[in-house]
């Protein structure tokens, strides 16, 4: 079990990671590089982590983790199926719009840590675990009669997760964009279009 020094260490390797994925791209992410920016010698890196491979994954799992962190209250807050779906679509991009530097990371990870062997396990692992959430929140809001029964609970799972990518990718290439709005009118559209009473 790590002791609370070893965990203070390996937290501030991760930030360093993430601040050099965000500023200088993957390319120039090297350990050196990065032991640099965290003011510590490369071989403090590769004492607590086995390699590029398990440092990239634990930035991964650290944004992944402080988000559902930020995200859980709001979500049962929420209350019903569709309260929780705008909660989830909502607070994710609100999470990611405060962590600028983490969004580019993981998206830099995302595009490139794949490599030959294509994308990492625990990228598609994350993927499919919040494509199980949205699955299950549109199946409960069916079952409860807030959201159409003739919808593809698992297609619409993957439209709203795809959706909201899609917005913080624009965001990420145009941080001009209004992601408050770009929320706001997405969920308006899903509500609209999902809702029990809309006619086909």
């Amino acid at each position: 079990m790590a002791t609370f020094i070893e965990e203070a260490r390996r937290r501030q390797i991760v930030e360093a990671a993430i601040a050099v994925l965000a500023h200088e791209g993957y390319a120039r992410a090297s350990l050196s590089r990065i032991a640099a920016r965290a003011g510590i010698s490369k071989s403090v890196i590769t004492y607590h982590f086995d390699g590029k491979d398990e440092m990239f994954e634990a930035v991964f799992s650290h944004v992944a983790d402080a988000a559902g962190a930020y995200m859980t209250p709001f979500l049962e807050r929420a209350g019903d199926p569709a309260g929780q779906i705008a909660a989830y679509i909502r607070h994710q991009i609100a999470y990611m719009r405060d962590h600028r530097d983490e969004l580019l990371a993981i998206g830099t990870l995302a595009l490139n840590h794949g490599g030959a062997s294509g994308t990492p396990d625990y990228i598609v692992r994350s993927a499919e675990e919040e494509r199980t959430i949205l699955t299950a929140l549109v199946t409960d809001g069916q079952a409860a009669g807030q959201i159409r029964g003739d919808l593809d609970a698992e297609f619409i799972a993957g439209l709203i997760s795809k959706t909201v990518e899609g917005g913080l990718s624009e965001w990420a290439w145009r941080p001009e964009t209004d992601l408050s709005a770009y929320a706001d009118q997405l969920i308006d559209l899903l509500e609209r279009g999902m809702r029990a009473d809309t006619k086909k």
